[in-house]
């Protein structure tokens, strides 16, 4: 059979060209494919240089930042892209910064932008800096320093209030204790109230018991006391009598008084410028005399002389020599320092000394009235009287309130100043005005009745000259060295 086959085709069986053509069809159609899977790759790897090319350059691949991100991106759960990896990184920091990943980025720099102007806002402008130059996280930290320190304030606020809170504690407890003291205590009040109201209704059942008594004893002492008015009314009268009868008689003495007084010739007024004594010695260079007024005649410290010259009679208009004090008293003599000297005048031994006041004799009865300048500076004071009185009681006079036929001398002093009568509803002026009105009427009441009695008046002026307070000068005090024989 085989050979018979190989007969009949004559040649090789066709089995072999047919599969050499269907081979090379298919190297064919392979080789196509091949072209256009290598053309594709080629043109897809061209598109992934590119894109790679614009994620990220040879050159930035180099770079330790890039590095960091690509080796992190392969570490990364799941083994992101870089790309990928850096977008969950982008989301997760928008999250973080403003809460939604899904924001631009103009979104993120207004929100960031939006925070930054709240954060100096809640500060405040005294307290919070400009953050428009500042990173978030620098805001941030300022933030967080600045919560810190109201937190520390704040926990020193509440210790405070803890330790007021205990303070009102402990005062609430002693409240507590007051309260029940006192409740205590009132219902003793109470106790002692109630018994002593029990006390009371019973001295009141006593009083009613007594009233009728004592409205017959009322009755009988209303009948008393008409008789005793009946025999008060006739010893008024008595008196009345009587003292008319004694005002005639003192009227009576006061005119034999005048008259004597008119008859005698003396003038009372001269009286205080009669001498009391005289200087009998000067010791040269020392500003010191000596007076013949000593112990025995009553002498006290400190009583200021006028200097006179001894050939002039002493009247209200003459000028002194110079004024002295006393300032030790010896048996018989007395020491005495020159407080000022006249102008061009000298004391001398020989010259007479006078005092208003002192007398070897008698004692001189004054009163004041109206007001003095004792310190020399022209204006009076409201209690200069008094100061004159002081030394006049010091010197060995005496000084009475009330003008009496037995005063020897009325020293007039300025009349009282009246202010201008102020508005009703100036309470306290008015009283003043008031005052002064008073004063004023006394003044002038004491003059009218010194001229009813014939009491001499004496200028206060020249009365304050004559006790040396007239004439004042600076001068250097002088003092008695210890060395120096006394007594005199």
């Amino acid at each position: 059979m085989a050979i018979a086959g190989r007969d009949a085709q004559g040649a090789p069986p066709p089995y072999a060209l047919i599969v050499f053509v269907m081979l090379t069809v298919i190297l064919a159609a392979g080789a196509v494919w091949l072209y256009l899977q290598w053309d594709g790759s080629a043109q897809e790897l061209a598109e992934v240089q590119d894109r790679q090319q614009r994620l990220l350059t040879k050159r930035q691949g180099e770079i330790e930042p890039y590095k960091t991100v690509i080796a992190e991106a392969l570490q990364a759960p799941g083994r992101p892209s870089v790309v990928d990896y850096l977008i969950s990184q982008r989301a997760d920091l928008r999250s973080d910064i403003t809460g939604d990943e899904g924001l631009s980025n103009a979104d993120v720099r207004q929100k960031i932008a939006a925070a930054r102007q709240g954060a100096r806002d809640s500060l405040g402008p005294a307290e919070g800096p400009s953050f428009s130059g500042l990173k978030l996280l620098e805001v941030i930290k300022t933030l967080s320093d600045n919560y810190t320190s109201k937190s520390q304030e704040l926990s020193g606020c509440e210790s405070s209030l803890a330790t007021a809170e205990g303070r009102a504690k402990l005062a609430e407890n002693r409240m507590k204790a007051i309260r029940k003291t006192a409740d205590e205590n009132q219902a003793k009040v109470d106790a002692q109230m109630q018994a002593r109201q029990t006390m009371v209704m019973a001295e009141i059942k006593k009083w009613y018991a007594n009233l009728d008594k004592l409205r017959k004893d009322l009755i009988k002492l209303r009948k008393t006391l008409d008789t005793v008015k009946g025999k008060a009314r006739d010893d008024i009268e008595a008196i009345q009598k009587s003292l008319t009868q004694h005002k005639e008689r003192l009227q009576a003495l006061i005119e034999k008084v005048q008259q004597w007084r008119k008859e005698s010739g003396i003038d009372f007024t001269d009286m205080v410028g009669q001498p009391d004594g005289k200087i009998v010695s000067i010791v040269p260079g020392q500003n010191k005399v000596f007076i013949d007024i000593g112990q025995g005649e009553h002498l006290p410290l400190s009583v200021k002389f006028e200097v006179f010259s001894p050939t002039e009679r002493i009247t209200e208009s003459s000028p002194s020599k110079g004024t002295i004090e006393v300032v030790r008293v010896g048996p018989k003599l007395s020491e005495c320092q020159i407080l000022r000297t006249a102008h061009e005048q000298s004391i001398m031994a020989g010259d007479l000394i006078v005092n208003a006041v002192y007398d070897r004799q008698n004692k001189y009865v004054f009163m004041f009235i109206g007001e003095f300048d004792v310190d020399g500076d022209r204006r009076t004071e409201p209690n200069g009287a008094k100061s004159v009185e002081v030394l006049v009681k010091r010197w060995g006079g005496e000084v009475v309130d009330e003008l009496k036929a037995q005063t020897d001398f009325l020293v007039v002093g300025s009349e009282p100043r009246v202010p201008k009568k102020p508005a009703e509803f100036d309470l306290a002026a008015t009283e003043l005005y008031e005052q002064r009105l008073k004063e004023r009427k006394a003044y002038l009441d004491d003059q009218n009745r010194a001229v009813e009695l014939s009491i001499p008046m004496l200028n206060h002026k020249r009365f304050l000259y004559l006790l040396g307070l007239g004439n004042r000068s600076p001068f250097v005090p002088l003092y008695h060295k210890d060395s120096d024989p006394w007594p005199p």
